[in-house]
């Protein structure tokens, strides 16, 4: 059984990283530098490469000439799923849309290389997070960012799926594909070492990720339930709860039916960041606009019904947790409506927002996917009959 630690990336040393610079036909980097960040699924690197060689580099050079690219080397918890995602999300942001994002040089989404993990190396985009000058900006920056990022989310909505998809995607050749669906609230790597080593299960067998997505939002719910209901069968702490899976698939039955199965697919299906906190947006904080340079991180990013951009609900929260933040955040998000409103987006506002019938059934999932989530952690154990009661009550609803 591999520890936790087993899954982290590796600190590597300077002489490892310069020979994959030069595997990857680069030039002789000047210096390397580890970052001591907390990032959950990467190590991160700065390696400068001087003046003399930056036309060898497809990315943008520092004030000196020289050129910097970051160096992400992953984990092992979600294997080659999380780096193909990024990697194809990333592709088509860059050609579909005016989104600043950084430009990626190499990656490689197997451990098939001289650091033996999969890697990403992008362009490094000038300025800092928003999160880390957020308390000093004055509310018309703050407007001014909220405005921006209303633009990129026009953007994304200007590009809707045709005939409804829900998933990741990936690169086939040249191509950006369709490709499996991924979230954070996945089973990982060491989950499965930790609470289900004896049980024979995988990331394929817990997760829904069949390799090309599923066809619609009903699809994905029916996905996802499928594998709770697996879970449920599977796992000890989640006896108690063998007595609902018939209902549950008495839902499942119910939710495809022609009469519910129109209703709750009618949505548009847009490609979304899905975690757009104020860490993962970058800025320039020597112009008084604070103007936004970059969005970073988008390897959770998939293609949904638009009511679930935002399933963490981190869009404009300044990654800070003390109850202030959270009221500030709060207040952000009315920033947020009344710019959209005055701008004239009430369609794309409203197609954020889940139905009654959509509210419904996503309550159910929620919860049932609550109960799962956490019985084998031995977590929240005050709360799951709770829980259950509410997943109960919505699926009555639908009359099961």
């Amino acid at each position: 059984m591999g520890t936790l630690e087993s899954y982290l990336p590796p600190d590597l040393a300077t002489e490892t990283i310069a020979q994959l610079v030069l595997s990857l036909n680069l030039p002789v980097p000047a210096t390397v530098e580890r970052l001591e960040v907390s990032a959950a699924f990467h190590s991160i690197y700065l390696i400068t490469f001087p003046a003399s060689s930056a036309s060898e580099i497809p990315a943008r050079p520092n004030r000196d000439g020289s050129v910097t690219l970051v160096l992400r080397v992953s984990g092992r918890q979600l294997p080659s799923i999380k780096t193909r995602n990024e990697v194809g999300v990333m592709k088509w942001v860059r050609e579909e849309t005016k989104i600043p994002i950084p430009a990626i040089i190499r990656y490689d989404d197997t451990e098939s290389n001289v650091v033996g993990h999969e890697f990403t190396l992008l362009e490094k985009v000038p300025g800092v997070s928003v999160d880390q000058i957020y308390s000093t900006l004055s509310q018309e920056a703050r407007t001014k960012l909220v405005n921006q990022l209303v633009n990129y989310l026009c953007e994304l909505h200007s590009h809707p799926w045709r005939d409804g998809f829900v998933g990741g995607l990936a690169i086939h050749g040249a191509e950006v594909a369709a490709g499996p669906p991924i979230e954070e609230n996945f089973w990982q790597a060491p989950d499965l070492d930790r609470y289900w080593a004896e049980l024979g299960e995988t990331l394929k067998t817990l997760n829904p990720i069949p390799e090309a997505g599923f066809s619609n939002y009903v699809d994905f719910t029916v996905g996802c339930l499928d594998r709770y209901i697996h879970a449920i069968q599977k796992h000890p702490s989640l006896e108690p709860f063998r007595d609902m899976i018939p209902r549950v698939r008495a839902f499942m039955k119910t939710i495809q039916a022609p009469e519910n199965a129109e209703e709750i697919n009618r949505v548009t299906y847009v490609l979304a960041h899905k975690d757009l906190h104020f860490g993962n947006v970058m800025c320039d904080p020597d112009h008084p606009d604070c103007p936004i340079t970059a969005i970073l991180d988008w390897e959770f990013s998939g293609v949904v019904p638009a009511p679930r951009w935002n399933p963490p609900r981190a869009f404009l929260w300044n990654t800070k947790t003390s109850p202030e933040d959270k009221v500030e955040q709060s207040r952000m998000d009315q920033v947020f409506q009344a710019v959209c409103r005055e701008r004239g987006l009430g369609k794309m506002l409203n197609e954020m927002r889940l139905s009654p019938r959509q509210e419904s059934m996503q309550t159910v999932v929620n919860h049932i996917r609550a109960i799962v989530e956490v019985c084998p952690r031995g977590q929240a154990q005050d709360r799951v009959g709770h829980w259950r009661k509410i997943a109960d009550t919505g699926m009555e609803d639908f009359g099961v």
